[in-house]
């Protein structure tokens, strides 16, 4: 990538809110609110509906330390479908560990 305005964009951090080094993306064990904006896993069939989160650097680093925890979720997509707040996503999303690979 030749410059900033190349880089992957992806929306405030769903910590701090900031739009300056936002470049993690986790994937949380919940399904989001736009079905089919999210994460899925083509081996065991699980839909493209899981939750996720985009964190910049900083918040990364005390994330993983356990010093911050997740203010908000993506909507959908990061880049485009906005946030709600964390706790609001409790619906389970994960693998089927049955399905034999």
């Amino acid at each position: 990538m030749d410059s900033d305005s190349d880089a992957l964009k992806l929306g405030p951090c769903c910590i701090c809110l900031g739009e300056t080094d936002v470049t993690t993306i986790l994937m949380l064990p919940v399904k989001g609110i736009v079905r089919g904006h999210g994460w899925g896993c083509v081996a065991c069939g699980l839909p493209s509906d899981g939750a996720s989160a985009v964190l910049c650097g900083d918040c990364l680093n005390d994330y993983a330390a356990g010093r911050a925890r997740l203010r908000f979720a993506c909507r959908g997509y990061p880049a485009t479908d906005g946030r709600v707040p964390a706790n609001a996503l409790t619906e389970p999303h994960a693998h089927d560990m049955a399905v034999e690979h």
